[in-house]
């Protein structure tokens, strides 16, 4: 059954994403060759959200991501208000929020990541190397005690975040569709 249920929604899914979106071609490229549809649109929070079977769950599922760690840093350094607004925002209305980060495939790699020499010398201003620990931390607080109801995962290639996004958005879609049935019978 779950076959026939991933076929269903891979027929019935359209992929949505925030129109403030940026460089995002390695996401759209996938789902494009595997003929999953699009639509760009103002989101109230989070980056991409999906549609299936005619039902817009753009405000009940979202993922925020984050396209490194460095933006992530980057965030929390210098637009902490906005970005804790906006999980604030998504904790209250969404019933899935997920936080994806590329680059990392999972919270011991966040946590040891450090900015490459390289991107350190580019950037003379540039202070701190060791930005994995700090975001670790953050979002460590972030997510103790479900703090803002969101989840953290990660996609080490980014070429793999589309399909991150669809299995993210599938489980979703099964178990509304579970609940949904079960009221049904």
């Amino acid at each position: 059954m779950p076959t026939i249920d991933k076929k269903h929604f891979i027929k019935s899914v359209v992929i949505l994403y925030d129109s403030r979106e940026q460089k995002n071609k390695h996401i759209l490229d996938y789902l494009a060759e595997k003929g999953i549809p699009t639509e760009q649109r103002k989101l109230d929070y989070g980056d991409y959200s999906f549609t299936a079977d005619g039902r817009d769950f753009s405000l009940s599922c979202v993922v925020e991501r984050k396209a490194n760690v460095d933006e992530l840093y980057t965030n929390i350094m210098s637009d902490r208000g906005r970005l804790e607004k906006e999980f604030y925002a998504a904790a209250q209305l969404a019933k899935s929020f997920t936080l994806l980060v590329e680059g990392v495939g999972n919270w011991d790699e966040l946590k040891a990541y450090s900015v490459p020499n390289w991107a350190m010398q580019r950037n003379p201003e540039r202070k701190v190397k060791d930005i994995g620990a700090h975001v670790y931390s953050t979002l460590r607080a972030w997510t103790a005690r479900d703090r803002y109801g969101a989840s953290v995962e990660f996609v080490k290639d980014k070429e793999q975040t589309a399909a991150k996004l669809l299995e993210l958005f599938y489980y979703y879609w099964r178990s509304y569709k579970e609940m949904t049935g079960a009221r049904r019978e």
